[in-house]
């Protein structure tokens, strides 16, 4: 039922790590990414902001995040996306889940 749903209103298990720091946010993001992918979910969404209201204006997440998937996430997702926004941007990205085996 829960698939239907997300079919027909395409909604995506969603992520939001606004306010969290790095440690904490990796540590929440490997937790969701094993956790939707061995439901058999075959997309996330994982919100990290821009950054707007870090120190200097520069979002940490915005790279930590990334960098995580690319380096440790390879068990569970096949491929991920920024998600720019009309400002040129990205505050998120779209992840693409492999398969439970």
């Amino acid at each position: 039922m829960r698939r239907l749903v997300r079919a027909v209103f395409h909604h995506v298990p969603t992520l939001d790590l606004h306010g969290l720091g790095v440690r904490d946010a990796i540590v929440e993001t490997e937790r969701f990414v094993a956790e939707t992918a061995a439901a058999g979910e075959p997309e996330v969404r994982i919100v990290y902001g821009k950054g707007r209201g870090s120190p200097g204006g520069v979002g940490v997440l915005r790279q930590a995040i990334p960098a995580w998937l690319e380096q440790h996430g390879a068990p569970w997702v096949e491929r991920f996306e920024r998600e720019i926004g009309a400002d040129g941007n990205d505050g998120a990205m779209h992840v693409w889940l492999r398969p439970p085996q």
